[in-house]
């Protein structure tokens, strides 16, 4: 009698447990790189041609006060691996060929670890740039614990590496003449999915596309530029983005290159969606759209919101987030919460019914209350630093906070505070801190103790500053 009590237990345990992971969704993170927050056609844009994306929206949840943790690409991408602000890892600018920074796996215990030690099985497609000494790596990554590292870059990738074959990702050693790898990274999403379809997964699905330099294939930019002509003007496309102009930039939106490269991640994003349906695990599926910051400020369309990529308003920082999860999240919702990247961590633990290690600290919340339809109370202030330290652009050194409506900047090398109602003023026209000199000074109190809480690096523009006094 006791033996088969006991083995009646012992299935109904190992059915609890099949049922648990089974309930519990696979999780694909796709991110954009330096997408700006109104080059969607559901955030907007009449330009662009983004019908998957809009899709994917219309299918779940839309938000309309995301933000990155960084302006800028390292630091963004280390608060959504760690789910802590990027000052407290020491990582605040863009890592280039010469940063003596890295994602340290001592000391940063990465989502897609934490996800693993949950059963779920993890990979990355595209861009890392947590760790640019190649030769001699201390944080790809493989040493973060990813299960399969798929096109990561092997050189530093800043200035593009379009179509086939690749300079600076040797990991994709075969393909086709003309292949773009935009399109490349999406074939292997498509597989990575089909190969994995029986277990759990994580797929971290990261973009090099839309950073400098823009390129495309050349008959869709040929689309675009009829496009350009038609809204425009004939011949403007060919005088702005012709020959003559190598790196397809120009002061002006709309620009056909930046079209054509949002098309293919479109595209892709389709083309996930469809693998997904295939495998019969769309529905079972959390998928996520986000950027890593806002467009570049002279090229991409971040709309009302002012400046952009490298810079602490709003265009730097608000994001496009886009979550479907059909089982879950009803369509055609739109979220107007404010959310932070650190989020995602605790969301996604929460989702592998796992909680997270004793010794990590994690500043993000769960948003899984808002994609269950839920309202949640005010959230806590939101804070930023970016001393500049690579790029050196000194009068974009600055940290913020926003609490409520209210979003204070601190610039260092002005050593001026400026204040903003975002409820009010989105595009932050109107300076309020000589208004509100109460509230600037409780915010830039709440700033100060922020930084030191997370011992921030000062920029040194202002340390030397202070020595010749």
């Amino acid at each position: 009698m006791k033996k088969t009590r006991w083995l009646v237990l012992m299935v109904v345990s190992l059915w609890t447990a099949v049922a648990d992971a089974q309930q519990r969704p696979n999780i694909i993170f796709i991110m954009a790189d330096d997408l700006g927050s109104a080059e969607l056609g559901c955030y907007g844009n009449t330009f662009n041609e983004t019908p998957n994306l809009d899709k994917l929206a219309g299918e779940g949840a839309r938000f309309t006060q995301a933000y990155s943790a960084a302006p800028i690409c390292s630091p963004s991408r280390a608060g959504i691996m760690t789910g802590q602000y990027p000052a407290r890892v020491r990582i605040t600018d863009f890592l280039d060929n010469n940063a003596d920074r890295y994602l340290d796996p001592a000391k940063s215990y990465t989502v897609n670890r934490a996800l693993a030690a949950a059963g779920y099985h993890t990979g990355i497609i595209g861009k890392w740039h947590l760790d640019t000494k190649f030769n001699d790596p201390k944080g790809n990554p493989q040493q973060h614990g990813f299960n399969e590292v798929i096109g990561s870059e092997t050189k530093y990738i800043a200035d593009g590496d379009y179509f086939y074959p690749y300079d600076k990702i040797s990991t994709f050693d075969t393909g086709s003449a003309g292949e773009y790898l935009t399109d490349r990274q999406c074939s292997e999403a498509s597989e990575f999915i089909l190969r994995n379809k029986a277990k759990p997964f994580f797929l971290y699905l990261t973009f090099y596309s839309v950073h400098t330099k823009l390129d495309a294939p050349e008959a869709l930019v040929k689309k675009y530029k009829m496009k350009f002509d038609a809204k425009y003007g004939a011949g403007k496309a060919e005088a702005l983005f012709g020959p003559q102009n190598e790196r397809h930039e120009a002061d002006h939106l709309d620009n056909p290159y930046l079209a054509a490269m949002i098309e293919r991640i479109d595209a892709g994003v389709g083309t996930v969606m469809e693998t997904l349906k295939k495998a019969g695990i769309d529905k079972n599926t959390l998928v996520i759209f986000f950027s890593d910051n806002g467009g570049v400020w002279h090229l991409g369309n971040n709309g009302t919101l002012r400046a952009g990529k490298s810079w602490l308003y709003e265009g730097g920082i608000r994001e496009n987030l886009i979550a479907r999860w059909p089982e879950t999240i009803r369509p055609q919702t739109t979220v107007n919460t404010r959310v932070m990247a650190t989020d995602f961590y605790p969301t996604f633990l929460e989702l592998a019914k796992t909680k997270k290690r004793k010794d990590n600290l994690l500043d993000g919340k769960s948003l899984v209350p808002l994609l269950k339809g839920k309202a949640i109370a005010e959230r806590e202030p939101f804070f930023w630093h970016y001393p500049s330290e690579t790029g050196r652009w000194v009068n974009r050194m600055c940290s913020a906070v926003r609490d409520g409506d209210y979003k204070l900047l601190y610039f260092y090398k002005a050593n001026r505070t400026e204040l903003y109602n975002l409820k009010k003023d989105p595009s932050e026209q109107t300076d309020l801190a000589a208004q509100m000199p109460g509230k600037a000074a409780d915010l830039k109190k709440k700033l100060d103790q922020w930084l030191k809480e997370v011992d921030a690096e000062v920029p040194d523009t202002v340390v030397k500053k202070k020595a010749k006094k």
